[in-house]
């Protein structure tokens, strides 16, 4: 059962976006949408902290390293909004031979500790676009906020091909 992510689309196209997608759905670090921008190109989310991450539940924590959302996670996170800018914005359907893949971290900067606890609200923000019939080339900005601190600031390319294998 794929679990409801709300959020100003329709849900049936948000359903078909995660049974289809490129990874399974609890790679999806995305909790609820809160604004989509097709315009802007920009798309505004949060990530509940409190759910099961893949590494912030293996953590060995104490004072000195206390529960957190991963780096990796982060960059996952980006993953995930990416990836949503490809479907709805430019058509990029899973289903129809499209796959994904990041190609450049131009700047990654974490700016403090993403705590467990406090939802992030996640920015996302198309730069470039580069698009064609079979190939659309996106570079992003990204800003994820807690409690009303920055704590990353990203600015990354992604490639999305359909029907070519990238191996």
């Amino acid at each position: 059962m794929v679990r409801q992510i709300s959020g100003p689309y329709d849900a049936e196209d948000m359903r078909r976006f995660l049974e289809t997608f490129l990874y399974e759905e609890d790679a999806f670090l995305v909790d609820e949408v809160t604004k989509m921008d097709r315009d802007a190109r920009s798309i505004e989310a949060r990530l509940d902290t409190t759910r099961r991450l893949p590494f912030a539940a293996r953590q060995r924590t104490d004072a000195r390293h206390p529960p957190h959302v991963s780096a990796a996670e982060l960059v996952m996170v980006t993953g995930s909004l990416g990836c949503m800018h490809a479907w709805f914005f430019h058509g990029c359907r899973w289903s129809e031979g499209w796959a994904g893949f990041g190609n450049r971290i131009h700047r990654a900067d974490f700016k403090r500790i993403a705590r467990i606890g406090p939802p992030l609200r996640l920015e996302s923000r198309e730069t470039k676009a580069r698009a064609g019939p079979r190939r659309v080339v996106l570079r992003y900005e990204f800003r994820f906020w807690q409690d009303g601190e920055l704590v990353y600031l990203g600015d990354q390319s992604a490639m999305f091909v359909k029907d070519r294998a990238l191996a």
